[in-house]
């Protein structure tokens, strides 16, 4: 039940909802500014000033931010609100317990939380348990040292997995005669994209899947098409509208009738390209696309007394529209669709040659930090995950570790989940309990703020 909110609060309705309703996975999404992160601090607050009945202990409660800031700022509102609340009540034995565990509550960074983990556990998985946490200097370093080291038995022909003909192809695809620098950057992208999934070698594993292509596909049917219509769609929405603001200068009043034939006619071809983009196919589109002709502006004469603030301000406008068409053309219709389907059937094996060096670079690595007893943060959130995971038939389930922390907790509260990737994601379900009808997570954020890639 949620109480009634008294005539003098400072929160909304569904601030004060947000602070009460209990029983399910609830998630509060809303804008900056909006209050979000001060609803969750006055929730966990209240979870600890509750009823006898229904009050949580302050080391009852999980509560994951994303910077230390933020969890020294939580850990000060409810040490603060402890303080009043004794002083209104000075021989509460309750209060006074809760503020002496407020140093050793669980409010922190994720990370912070996947360290204390690791050092408790460290013995259940392959990691030493005086591990320290490696310098971003310290790693970029070991970084660069471990993917030269790969890319050389690579080439040498010593990778186990792969030949030299695969890689030279790898090579001979993304890079210049000069240097194979693109190949590094590529790898270390994926090795990074790969880190933020529960199971990064299985994830790459099937990402040249992407490439494998029935006979009949066309374009159209390939998955991340809708999105880049929408892209391309809003690029040719903003060439319209220029021509058109064009269009407004291209008349007798400002001197500059001379414009008004190829405004026209390059409206018209902008107008027709977002019709096929929006009704037609790739194929439509790109046909299209081939008449783009940007002909030279007519010469204004002087006896039409132009306004040269309306021809700059048309001229202006004409030559933004042209960039963004020419840009779309160039980037996305220069080959013909049927040219893109094969490329991408031709990438396949490429795609596995990269996927392969990756995993490589990824396990030569690991074991570089292990011998030095060095961690990232990733490893943390890897190791973590591990200790609450074991492996079954049918998959992973929570582990003995899991099952403890699903007891201890009895509320995951999460700032920013809009930040949270699915590595994460995955932690934070092991830890709660429930499902998303019965479970005892509180999240709030805002995706419009989202950092995570996919």
């Amino acid at each position: 039940m949620i109480p009634t909110k008294p005539s003098e609060a400072m929160w909304t309705d569904e601030q004060w909802k947000a602070i009460y309703a209990e029983g399910q996975d609830i998630l509060v999404a809303a804008a900056a500014g909006s209050g979000k992160t001060a609803v969750l601090i006055e929730r966990l607050i209240q979870k600890v000033l509750a009823p006898a009945d229904k009050r949580i202990d302050v080391d009852q409660l999980l509560v994951v931010t994303f910077t230390n800031a933020s969890a020294a700022e939580m850990r000060n509102r409810m040490a603060e609100a402890l303080e009043k609340a004794i002083a209104k009540d000075p021989h509460n034995q309750f209060l006074r317990r809760q503020l002496s565990l407020i140093g050793k509550a669980q409010i922190s960074t994720l990370h912070s939380f996947c360290l204390a983990i690791c050092r408790q556990y460290a013995y259940m998985i392959d990691l030493d348990p005086g591990f320290r946490i490696a310098s971003q200097d310290e790693v970029a370093l070991l970084r660069d040292d471990v993917l030269a080291q790969v890319l050389e038995r690579a080439y040498g022909e010593k990778e186990e997995t792969l030949t030299r003909e695969e890689v030279y192809r790898l090579v001979d695809s993304f890079t210049s005669d000069r240097s194979d620098q693109q190949i590094e950057k590529l790898i270390e992208q994926l090795y990074e994209m790969s880190r933020v999934q529960p199971d990064p070698y299985a994830w790459l594993r099937t990402l040249p899947d992407a490439y494998h292509l029935a006979d009949d596909v066309t374009v159209d049917d390939l998955p991340f098409v809708q999105e880049l219509k929408k892209s391309i769609e809003h690029t040719l929405i903003a060439a319209h509208k220029s021509l058109q603001e064009m269009q407004r200068f291209a008349i007798a009043e400002f001197g500059l009738t001379a414009y008004a034939p190829v405004a026209a006619e390059e409206e018209a071809f902008v107008r027709v390209a977002l019709e096929k983009m929006q009704h037609g196919t790739w194929q439509d589109l790109y046909d299209h696309m081939q008449k783009a002709n940007w002909v030279r502006m007519p010469t204004v004469k002087k006896a039409d007394n132009a306004d040269e603030y309306a021809k700059k301000v048309a001229k202006d406008n004409r030559d933004r529209a042209k960039d963004l068409v020419k840009t779309i053309k160039e980037t996305f219709f220069v080959r013909s669709p049927e040219h893109l389907v094969k490329e991408i059937r031709d990438m396949k094996p490429i795609i596995e040659t990269l996927v392969k060096l990756t995993v490589a670079y990824s396990e030569a690595f690991k074991q570089a930090k292990l011998e030095r007893g060095l961690v990232d943060f990733s490893d943390l959130e890897h190791y973590a995950l591990e200790i609450l995971t074991e492996k079954q038939q049918d998959g992973l389930t929570a582990s003995a570790v899991a099952l403890d922390f699903q007891v201890r907790f009895k509320e995951v509260l999460v700032d920013e989940y809009q930040d949270v990737n699915m590595l994460q994601e995955t932690i934070l379900q092991l830890v709660k309990s429930g499902g998303e009808a019965d479970g005892n997570l509180f999240m709030v954020g805002d995706v419009k703020q989202s950092i995570v890639r996919p």
